[in-house]
């Protein structure tokens, strides 16, 4: 009886997090940060580290994160509509290139003090292209330590929420007397603000989100079903990879598309449970082990991205306003987008931004996987 109420709270927690600011602690954490806070402090609390409790909080991150990943890719055929905005979108490969690049060299330059550099440096390079979706995706793909996750995920707050209090203060002032003004684009789709107007019919969305599950359960449990009877359903890293795929392609019927405001909302939230499950299995003491080192490199690999995207963007003639909406897409991912925009009063960039932000939820798995393999192959 005791293990079901634990199973539920861990689904409780989150959706609570999500629903309710929490007074002035929302103000400087993001809800994942709010659910591995949690999570850190549960499995203090849970002094067996091999009892049930923690097996199943172990299926319970499993099986939600499988299912996040497709929810939040349904969105992912927007990114089509960033054609009316040429410049954002290659300000926005250009910003996921640099991160690919320094993730690869800041990693690899640390190899002889770190182990598990490899599977560092393709998590932080799917984080500095999509987000965190992208790095416990891959993460779990490379079937890391739940420890080494919530390493990184804590050193990405520390680091990613100082540089978010520069970002909006100082860096707009600085990063003009770089780069040049935005010009307001001639051509706009109107179908791009179409998203803001969303109204949330409760019902509607209810029975959206029943059927987004069963379409979605359904394709899961084919594919691995199929990966299983080839014998190929242990190498998750290809799992990974078929479920980012079939999202993908998935996310161009209609049927997701207009539902994709629904399937977003449920996968962020899926990935709350995520971040609460993972972070109970992990071990305090262990997680304070080494974390200097992966808060230095965590930093190296985020300024680093931010700072070799600047030098591009001044080559190529990109504006102030869209580097700093392509950037914040990038490191942060989409949620972060309307408060630059918001700061920057460009909301001609905001909803274009987003849309960035959820390409690179679709590429980060991809190439963060690349930079894994190319770091355990590389011979200087």
């Amino acid at each position: 009886m005791l293990s079901i109420l634990f199973g539920i709270i861990l689904f409780v927690i989150p959706y609570l997090v999500q629903k309710y600011k929490i007074g002035f602690i929302s103000n400087y954490l993001s809800p994942i940060v709010i659910c591995y806070a949690l999570g850190i402090l549960m499995s203090i609390l849970n002094k067996e580290q091999s009892n049930e409790y923690f097996e199943i909080s172990s299926y319970i991150s499993q099986i939600s994160i499988l299912v996040a990943i497709p929810m939040l890719l349904y969105g992912s055929a927007s990114i089509k509509r960033l054609r009316g905005f040429r410049k954002l979108g290659i300000s926005f490969l250009v910003a996921a290139f640099s991160s690919a690049i320094m993730c690869f060299f800041i990693a690899f330059c640390f190899k002889n003090e770190l182990t598990s550099y490899a599977q560092v440096g393709s998590m932080l390079t799917g984080l500095y292209i999509g987000g965190t979706p992208n790095l416990q995706a891959i993460g779990y793909a490379l079937k890391s330590n739940p420890n080494l996750i919530v390493q990184l995920t804590a050193a990405d707050a520390l680091i990613g929420g100082s540089y978010l209090i520069i970002l909006t203060s100082i860096i707009p002032f600085f990063v003009s007397k770089i780069l040049p003004p935005y010009e307001t684009s001639k051509s706009i789709d109107p179908e791009l603000y179409a998203e803001n107007n969303y109204n949330v019919d409760f019902r509607q969305e209810n029975k959206d989100l029943i059927l987004l599950l069963i379409f979605t359960i359904s394709w899961l449990a084919l594919l691995l079903g199929l990966l299983y009877w080839v014998n190929l359903i242990f190498n998750t890293a290809l799992v990974l990879f078929f479920i980012t795929g079939i999202s993908i392609g998935s996310s161009f019927f209609n049927f997701i598309l207009k539902r994709n405001m629904t399937s977003f909302k449920f996968g962020e939230y899926l990935l709350l449970v995520f971040a609460l499950s993972l972070s109970f299995q992990g071990k305090w003491s262990e997680i304070l082990n080494g974390s200097n080192t992966l808060i230095i490199i965590t930093s190296l690999s985020m300024y680093g991205s931010i700072a070799l995207h600047l030098l591009l963007s001044k080559i190529i003639g990109v504006d102030r306003d869209t580097f700093l909406i392509s950037s914040t897409a990038a490191i942060y991912g989409p949620p972060f987008v309307t408060q630059i925009a918001t700061l920057l009063k460009n909301r001609t960039l905001l909803m274009p931004g987003v849309l960035a932000g959820l390409g690179g939820y679709a590429i980060g798995n991809y190439i963060g996987l690349t930079i894994y393999y190319l770091l355990n192959n590389f011979q200087p």
